[in-house]
């Protein structure tokens, strides 16, 4: 059987070959024995013992040189989205904190996403709030909300639009660059905090620029 593991015409033509692998499949491995042949014996391992080992997909970090009045982290969630193709989606979770004070508009990096063109933001995991404030209107999606924030004279008034934009278009479609955006009528300071999450095609191997 492992033999014919080798021969994929086999296997087309039969019908063997899955999409979607049963945890109790069989891999085949070579395990280091130098009594064998080449130094390595035929072995095996069940797909979710695999699955287990490997463990969350990995995410390359690079941290604060991009833009420093926002400090955030990404990093990978358990579980997974299926779109309706029965495409599956990693997820992962973008944090961070913006210092913002002394202006009417605020367009700060949140950070650069990396390696995959095909990205959707998980609107029902996404919040973005100013501390010690009150989001008290949604306008368009999760992404999208209207706070109250001070001015420069201690006053609570509302921000006319906060929102996170995702730009892929600057350096390359795979690079997806997230900023927050923030404007009122007048200019007024917060400590915002943000909390959004991505998912991206499951296997690929993304980075995160802040």
């Amino acid at each position: 059987m492992l033999n014919n593991l080798t021969n994929f015409f086999n296997l087309i033509r039969g019908r063997k070959i899955k999409a979607i692998p049963s945890d109790s499949d069989l891999i085949p491995l070579g395990t280091r024995d130098l009594r064998y042949d080449g130094s390595y014996q035929p072995t095996a391992i069940q797909f979710k013992d695999l699955a287990s080992a490997i463990g969350e997909p990995s995410v390359v970090f690079t941290e604060g040189i991009v833009d420093p009045q926002v400090q955030a982290t990404m990093n990978p969630i358990v579980g997974t989205i299926t779109n309706a193709a029965g495409v599956v989606f990693d997820r992962y979770r973008v944090q961070g904190i913006a210092t913002l004070a002394g202006s009417v508009t605020y367009a700060y990096l949140i950070g650069v996403v990396v390696g995959s063109e095909d990205m959707i933001r998980v609107k029902e995991d996404t919040t973005i709030l100013a501390t010690d404030t009150i989001v008290y209107d949604t306008v368009a999606s999760a992404m999208n909300f209207s706070v109250l924030v001070k001015n420069v004279v201690g006053s609570l008034v509302s921000t006319q639009s906060t929102f996170i934009a995702d730009d892929n278009t600057i350096s390359a479609s795979e690079d997806h660059w997230f900023t927050l955006v923030m404007t009122a009528a007048a200019p007024f300071e917060a400590e915002v905090i943000i909390d959004f999450t991505i998912a991206v095609p499951q296997g690929t191997v993304i980075e995160f620029f802040n």
